[in-house]
Parts: structure tokens; C-alpha cells; sequence
């Protein structure tokens, strides 16, 4: 079944017509928002699933189908796993452990069997047993775009009718090389449609951004002129369909989407895309009122609305902002849930605005002794936090950190380890690699002061002066004009 919203005949492609604003609301008029059947529509199988996580990061793993499957599969001593399903739709799911994720195809036979390491989490993952030969496709195929998406950026200089041959060519022969690997390993018909759409999200990503990387923020008004058939696939799109968040490229492909056209509209309303801030309330407010017009779904609207209110309350710091947008978002959402989450969210980092002062919360010292934070930030202090779950992260941070202590030693850089404290992991990592074992702390109270300060495990540093006030709640110790700032707030 198809629902169609074709109130008027304009092409959501950028035309030369100035007279006509693109808006969301044209937009909404024009998709097509569709889920598509397959020849096993309604059947079920059994199958068994088991695996094996190599240095696994935690105790289990997740598989979703975001239609009402949400299971916890426990791993045993030696990182495995086992789960029999009786009655299953094959079909696109999706495989969590920790900070990392990815789909695979539940298909019709037996077992399927798979084993990953987390040190290379995506490289190492092989499938054997029933759906292997489409689950190990499936794998490579997500290499070779990632690799390809890499180098997008420079081809975005081309002409958009070259651009746009490029992508189409380069859509077209992925998808025929799909068909004949499925000729040849007798691939099962539902695993093959469920690729083609990653195959297609994926290139219309790149026509996506296409406009801002070829024009640039300040110039994006000029996508006026692209070929009439540039963004002709919008007005086929199927994209209100839940089942479609097991595909890899779906979010990435909404994302750029609701940004260029969000941008686009911000520009056109100043006349230009000078003046349009990226991180700016009225361009995240656009950004909900797209989300809004084109989805009829409330649960993904409530996903992707969720999605740019999150990032904005993370990066803000005036609480008069984020309290206006997540008003906006209470206007779309009809998730209690959601809705509830969001506003706690938001109470909580407005609670760390500039000039609020943090809990004094206890820490354990590497001697496992307790001290308090107010006694560690003796002046100017930068708190940055991490764990072992993410070690990639703590080994950049950390190296970061030591190339800015030996610029500004009059500034504390204070380490403190989310991890479990009964774990002894902090103790390990902090040996492993040589941490600075005197500036380095671990949370007393992990889980409750985690969820005051709203700490993510892999990206939060916060800049305090004495007495714990507040001087930023959240700043990126990698920008390229962190010095700059830390002379600032040392100036002060």
C-alpha cells in the first residue's frame, strides 16, 4: 500500500524559478512514503543464533529489529552466545555491543553462526550457517562504501551533472554486482531487496550532500541551479517504514536529508547562508519542522526529532535555547517516554549552565583512598572523562591531555574513569598505558553521578574554577581553538 502526497506538481529539485520557496511543507506534499512487501511477507522460521565476541566490552549483546524485537543475549565466560527463535520474520537486524553496531540478515535455515573481535569490530566480522553467503556480502559491501564515502568529499567539486552521473553510475553497478553475486550463491530474495535499498540510501546521501560541500554554508542558495533531476528520486521515496533502521545507510541517509534541506530553508528566509548558524537554535528548530513534514510515523518521528534535541542540548549552553527547542519537540513527539527523557535531559544540563556550580562528588585516588573533587581543583581545572569501553577514545584524550599539561601546567587536567569501581579495569588501563596515576580519579558513585553531570562515556570535558563553578560544561579539547580558549578562561 502506498500513501501519497502529491498536492502539487513542483520538483523538490533546486529550479531556477526564485519564485517558488522550497519549504517543508512542499516537500511533505511531495514524498511518497511507502514500506515494501516481499515475496515472504507474514512467514516465520526457527533459527538458531549463537556467536562468539572476542575481547568483549561487556557482559552481553543486543539484537533489534525495531518492530518489536529488543533482546539481551548473555555471554558466557568465554565471550559467547546462544539464543533459539521459533518464530521469526527473517529480515535486516541489528546487533549492538557497547558503543558499536551493525546489521546483519536473519534468513530462512538453520544456525547462523558469527564471531567478531572488538579490537576490529566491523573488519573481523565473518558469518558461517544459514544466510553466511548474504551476511558475509552484506559485510563487505559495508567496507567498500564506508571506504568509498571517504573520498566523496573531494569528488564534490565536480560539475552536479557530473556528481550526479558519477553517483548513479556508481549506485548502478552496485546494485548489478549484488545480482549477480545473488545468481551465483542463490541469494534469498528478501535479503536481496533490503541491499539494494542500503545501495540506494547510500548514493542519495551523497547527492544529499552534495549542495554543502560543492557551495559551501554561505553559498548554499546557489543550488538553485542544479539539473532539474537532481533530488528527482525524492518524489519516489519510500522512508516511513521502522523496519528500515536495521539498514545501515537509512540514518545517515535522513540525516543529511532534513540538514540540507533545513539549510537550505534557514538561507532562503535570510537571503543567504552568511549569517545561518550550523549549531544555532533557528536552524535546529528547521531541522524538527522537516522532521516533522515528512514523516507520518510517529515513532520515527519521535526517533530523528529525539536525535537533533539530544545534540542540542549536549552542545548548548544557554538554558533559554534548549528550553525553547525542547518545547518545539514536545510539539511533534507523542512518545510519553521520549517526551519524559527529553525534558530530564535538558533540566539537567541546564542545571550545568555557566556560572551553576558542580556536586562536590568523591573519588577514589589510584591508592583506592577518597577525596572529593573540590579538593583536587586547586585553580583552573579542565575535567575530562572516559572509560575503558572505549579505548581508542581514552588513548586520544589522554595523549591530548599531556600535550596540553605540558603547555599550561597552571591548568589542572583532572582524568576521572566512569568504569565500574569493582571492576579494576581503571587500575589496569591506567598500567597498561601509563597514565598519570596523580591526576587520575575514579567516580565513587558512578552510576548516579553520571546521570547528574549527563556524562556520555566517550566525549565530555568540562572547564571549572575553583569552588566548582562552572565556566563551560562541555568543551572539545580537539578543536583547533582550544588554546585560544584556555587562554581565555586563564586571563580571567
Amino acid at each position: 500500500m502506498f500513501s501519497v502526497f502529491m498536492f502539487e506538481k513542483i520538483s523538490l529539485s533546486r529550479k531556477r524559478n526564485h519564485n517558488i520557496p522550497l519549504t517543508i511543507y512542499t516537500i511533505a506534499c511531495l514524498l511518497l512514503l511507502s514500506s515494501c512487501g516481499n515475496d515472504h511477507q507474514g512467514e516465520t522460521t526457527s533459527i538458531v543464533l549463537t556467536g562468539k565476541i572476542i575481547n568483549p566490552r561487556t557482559d552481553h549483546v543486543v539484537l533489534i529489529n525495531y518492530s518489536g524485537i529488543q533482546d539481551t543475549l548473555k555471554l558466557d565466560a568465554k565471550g559467547v552466545f546462544i539464543k533459539t527463535y521459533k518464530d521469526i520474520k527473517p529480515g535486516l537486524f541489528t546487533f549492538v555491543h557497547t558503543n558499536e553496531y551493525q546489521s546483519f540478515y536473519l534468513g530462512y535455515g538453520d544456525t547462523l553462526r558469527w564471531r567478531l573481535n572488538t579490537k576490529a569490530f566491523d573488519e573481523s566480522l565473518a558469518f558461517t550457517g544459514a544466510a553466511a553467503k548474504e551476511n558475509n556480502y552484506l559485510i563487505d559491501l559495508f567496507l567498500e562504501i564506508e571506504k568509498s564515502n571517504r573520498s566523496l568529499l573531494s569528488e564534490s567539486q565536480r560539475e552536479p551533472n557530473n556528481f550526479k552521473e558519477m553517483i548513479d553510475r556508481l549506485t548502478e553497478m552496485r546494485i548489478k554486482k549484488l545480482k549477480q553475486a545473488a545468481k551465483k550463491d542463490n541469494f534469498q530474495d528478501h535479503f536481496v531487496e533490503n541491499t539494494i535499498k542500503i545501495i540506494k540510501f547510500n548514493g542519495w546521501s551523497g547527492l544529499e550532500r552534495y549542495a554543502y560541500t560543492h557551495y559551501g554554508k554561505n553559498e548554499i542558495l546557489q543550488s538553485d541551479v542544479l539539473p532539474s533531476n537532481f533530488y528527482s528520486y525524492r518524489q519516489h521515496l519510500e522512508i516511513c517504514d521502522r523496519e528500515l533502521l536495521n539498514n545501515y545507510a537509512y540514518r545517515p541517509y535522513v540525516i543529511s536529508l532534513v540538514s540540507n534541506i533545513a539549510l537550505y530553508n534557514c538561507a532562503r528566509k535570510h537571503g543567504s547562508g552568511k549569517t545561518v548558524d550550523r549549531t544555532g537554535y533557528e536552524y535546529r528548530k528547521e531541522k524538527l519542522h522537516v522532521i516533522d513534514s515528512l514523516f507520518t510515523d510517529q515513532e520515527l518521528k519521535g526517533l530523528f526529532a529525539g536525535i537533533e534535541t539530544r545534540n542540542f542540548i549536549r552542545n548548548r549552553k544557554n538554558a533559554v535555547e534548549i528550553s525553547d527547542l525542547v518545547s518545539e519537540f514536545l510539539e511533534i513527539s507523542e512518545d510519553k517516554l521520549l517526551n519524559d527523557n527529553i525534558t530530564k535531559m535538558a533540566a539537567t544540563y541546564m542545571n550545568l549552565d555557566p556560572g551553576n556550580k558542580l556536586p562536590n562528588f568523591e573519588l577514589y585516588q589510584y591508592n583506592n583512598k577518597i577525596t572529593d573533587l573540590s579538593s583536587q581543583v586547586k585553580g583552573l581545572g579542565v575535567l575530562f572523562y572516559w572509560s575503558n569501553k572505549n579505548e581508542s577514545y581514552a588513548l586520544r584524550i589522554h595523549k591530548r591531555v599531556n600535550e596540553l599539561r605540558e603547555k599550561y601546567p597552571e591548568i589542572n587536567f583532572i582524568g576521572i574513569n566512569l568504569d565500574d569501581p569493582t571492576s579494576g579495569v581503571w587500575h589496569e588501563a591506567s598500567v597498561k598505558f601509563g597514565f598519570n596515576k596523580s591526576s587520575e580519579f575514579q567516580l565513587v558513585d558512578n552510576q548516579s553521578i553520571s546521570k547528574q553531570l549527563a556524562l556520555r562515556n566517550d566525549n565530555r570535558s568540562m572547564v571549572v574554577a575553583p569552588g566548582l563553578t562552572i565556566l563551560d560544561p562541555n568543551i572539545n579539547l580537539f578543536h583547533y581553538q582550544i588554546e585560544t580558549t584556555l587562554l581565555g578562561y586563564l586571563s580571567r
